[in-house]
This record gives C-alpha cells, sequence and structure tokens, in this order.
C-alpha cells in the first residue's frame, strides 16, 4: 500500500470531500457498451486510478482494488468509496452525449486526470467510430507505464530556499460580498467560447489563454463592484511539476498564483497587463518561491503526520471546510489532447459542487474553450459580465442557463475505516 501524502488536504474532512467531475460533452448519444470497453482498457493503463482507500492508523492509504470498474448509465453522481462504486475513487457515468469521470482529489489533481479522460475518450472513439485514430501524445496499453506516474510529488524534506530579494506581489484581496463559508448551495454557469478565436485574442495580447481569462474575469468583478477597497486577486491554481523536475506524477501537485487587478490594470492597455502578468507569475514560478510554496505544503503535511489520531486531523483540517480565498480563484486544466478524434467532442468542462466563494473553471477540447462559473451564492452576475467581456472583444459567447451544481458525495472516509484487517496490516 502507498500512503498518501500530497492529497491529505483533501482527506482529513470530517464529512468527506465531494467530488470534482471532468465533463466531455460528445457530438452524438454515447453508446454504453463502448464506453465500458473503452474504461477496462484505460483501468487496465491506469491501475493507480483503480485502488481504493484504507485507513490505518490515523493514516490514509491507497490499495489495489479487485472490483472492477464499469460505467452506469445515470444522470446522477454515484458516491465514490461507497459500495455503488465498487469502493472506488474515480467513477464513470454517462448521460445523453455525456461521459462524466469523477475523481476523489485526495487521488488526483486536475492534470493527473486529464491523460486519464484522454486515454478513455480515445478508446471509446475507436470502439464507436470502429477507426484507427492517432494516439500520438495519448498512454494507450501499448505505452509503457513510467514509474513516476505514482510516485509522490513532494520530497522528505524541505528545499532549500533564500527569499530575501524579489518583491512580493499583492496577495490581500477583496472579499466578495456574497461570498461565505455558509454557502449551503452550489451554482453553475457555463459559458462556451471558440478555442481558436480566443486563443487569437490572447496571442494578439501577448497573454497565454490563462492569463486573457484572468484579465477579462478580473475586469468583469471591479466593474461590477467599482468601489473595492482592495484589489481583485486572481488565485491562479498552478501546476507545481516543473518545480520537481517536470514529473509525470498524477498525484496532487498544484500551487496558487496570485494576480492583482485594480483600477490601474483597468486603465492599462491589455498588453501592459498581461505583460505585467507574465512578470508576476515568472516571479512566483522561480526556483526559490516554487519550492517555497511547496514547503509550505510539507509543513502542513508534516504537522498532519505528527498527529497520532483521525479526530485530531480533523479537528485541525476543519479550518478548510470554512475557507473563502479572496476575490476568485481560476484553474485551466489545457488543452485536452483528443488528436483527429476531437470530431467527436464538443467541449470539457471541470466543475464540483461545495464551492463557497468563486471560481472559474476552464478547459480546451475539440474547437470549444469551455468555462464553467461556480460560485457559493445565487445569480450570475458574474457569468454575465464575464461573457460581456468577451463580446468586448468580438469573442462570441454562449452562456446557459444557471443551475444548481451538485456533485458525488464521498463514503471513503467512513468506508477506509471498515477494510478487512489484512489489507490494513500490509501498510
Amino acid at each position: 500500500m502507498q500512503k498518501i501524502q500530497s492529497g491529505q488536504s483533501f482527506l482529513f474532512r470530517q464529512h468527506g470531500y465531494n467530488s470534482t467531475i471532468l465533463e466531455t460533452r460528445m457530438t452524438e448519444q454515447v453508446r454504453g457498451d463502448c464506453l465500458d470497453a473503452a474504461l477496462s482498457n484505460t483501468a487496465q493503463r491506469f491501475p493507480d486510478m483503480t485502488q481504493k482507500l484504507v485507513e490505518r492508523d490515523g493514516d490514509y492509504y491507497l490499495h489495489p482494488n479487485p472490483l472492477s470498474l464499469h460505467v452506469a448509465n445515470t444522470d446522477r453522481f454515484r458516491t465514490l468509496g461507497g459500495l455503488e462504486s465498487g469502493y472506488h475513487l474515480i467513477d464513470v457515468t454517462y448521460t445523453g452525449k455525456l461521459i462524466r469521470v469523477a475523481f476523489h482529489h485526495a487521488l488526483c489533481d486536475g492534470r493527473g486526470v486529464k491523460p486519464f479522460v484522454e486515454t478513455l475518450i480515445y478508446y471509446y472513439c475507436r470502439e464507436r467510430y470502429q477507426q484507427h485514430f492517432d494516439d500520438s501524445g495519448i498512454l494507450t496499453l501499448d505505452t509503457a507505464i513510467d514509474p513516476r506516474e505514482y510516485e509522490e510529488p513532494l520530497p522528505s524534506s524541505p528545499f532549500a530556499t533564500s527569499m530575501e530579494t524579489g518583491r512580493r506581489i499583492t496577495t490581500v484581496g477583496y472579499a466578495l460580498p456574497e461570498s461565505t463559508p455558509d454557502a449551503q448551495d452550489c451554482h453553475r454557469t457555463v459559458i462556451e467560447v471558440n478555442q481558436g478565436a480566443f486563443v487569437s485574442v490572447a496571442k494578439g495580447t501577448g497573454a497565454t489563454p490563462g492569463i486573457l481569462a484572468a484579465m477579462l474575469f478580473s475586469k468583469a468583478v471591479l466593474t461590477l463592484h467599482p468601489d473595492a477597497e482592495a484589489p481583485v486577486i486572481c488565485n491562479m491554481a498552478a501546476d507545481m511539476r516543473f518545480a520537481i523536475g517536470d514529473s509525470p506524477t498524477r498525484r496532487n501537485c498544484t500551487g496558487s498564483l496570485c494576480l492583482p487587478y485594480s483600477a490601474s490594470e483597468s486603465a492599462d492597455a491589455m498588453s501592459d497587463v498581461a505583460s505585467s502578468y507574465r512578470s508576476m507569475i515568472a516571479e512566483q514560478r522561480s526556483e526559490d518561491s516554487a519550492h517555497e510554496m511547496l514547503n509550505m505544503q510539507l509543513a502542513l503535511f508534516d504537522k498532519l503526520d505528527g498527529m497520532s489520531t483521525l479526530k485530531d486531523k480533523r479537528r485541525m483540517m476543519s479550518m478548510f471546510d470554512r475557507l473563502v480565498l479572496n476575490t476568485y480563484v481560476l484553474s485551466y486544466v489545457g488543452s485536452m489532447r483528443f488528436n483527429d478524434f476531437a470530431r467527436y467532442v464538443e467541449s470539457t468542462h471541470l466543475y464540483s459542487g461545495g464551492i463557497k466563494g468563486l471560481t472559474l473553471n476552464m478547459v480546451a477540447a475539440g474547437n470549444t474553450m469551455g468555462f464553467d462559473v461556480l460560485q457559493g451564492f445565487p445569480g450570475a452576475m458574474y457569468a454575465q459580465a464575464f461573457a460581456d467581456e468577451l463580446r468586448n472583444l468580438s469573442l462570441h459567447c454562449d452562456v446557459g442557463a444557471t443551475t444548481i451544481c451538485e456533485s458525488g458525495a464521498d463514503h471513503s472516509h467512513i468506508t477506509a475505516e471498515q477494510q478487512p484487517e489484512h489489507w490494513r496490516r500490509t501498510a
């Protein structure tokens, strides 16, 4: 069994941690038989993703699961770590034209689940359309498994750093008046834009797609709150694998970059803001800054390891149950590698229930850049303001209805304590 280290932030929660969804919208109705065959192949290539959770002496481990993964035709999300999902931490369901991969964040992060989904869609299209497709960059059964795919990303001891030089980025951000740690429901609004047009605009301003989204969304927030007493802060999720030697690990390996936006940025040309953001990102991604960010995670996990009981660890991690970051979070999984079978894909979306503040997720797939605006309060004014900014750049966008966003419950924090003793002894 392998002890979970980097995913501990998502484990020691009193009521578990609901699933996160990477959803692929196909151009035609999904066939369950083809998807089940595709999942069988994918599971063979990703044995680490089919494991179950086992608890021993207050620690959580991944253990091989003898139960096979199978798809289900349902419009709801099944409980992870429970009987209906075979105690797995990942689950594949479909409804209509949607293929939904639900995963537990303790198992992997967004970049970690991405190759799993790419492989699943590859094998699905092969089965569904009885064609050979380009498998460049796809982890197929013919691709040797790199043992580093399973490794925990963080070292056993802190990185040596020297943080004496360099300017500090503003991290104190404007608190949205609607955001509350007591949010009851998560609301989701889907926005879709032509990927090619969006990337073209980004290049024209010297921005990456992520930077362009940050500029536009921050401007939208500031437009709604022109008297904000602090800068709008974009907390951009960052893949930190570059800081550990570009490991292909699927385990959690993320940090957060802060990008402030205030009246001064609003008055500047977009190319100037993009240039400034590039500099801020480079500074926060410098070797010392990146390692210091990872050291903070190490310190948290070391403190957890020093506690002897689940009760103590859950009490400590309860702080995350009420954490709301100011002003919003931006997560960009990247561009899905669907090669020539992308013609059967309309878009891909990343979302989860339980959002308390404001989050903007984005994924590129096929011809579409998909945005999901998630918030712990009702209404769609932030999504509509963001859509207005897109349209101001002549980017046509489709805005869906705002709906309640729910994802699957987590029973792994309960079932992990109930595993047979002979499995627990192998830890």
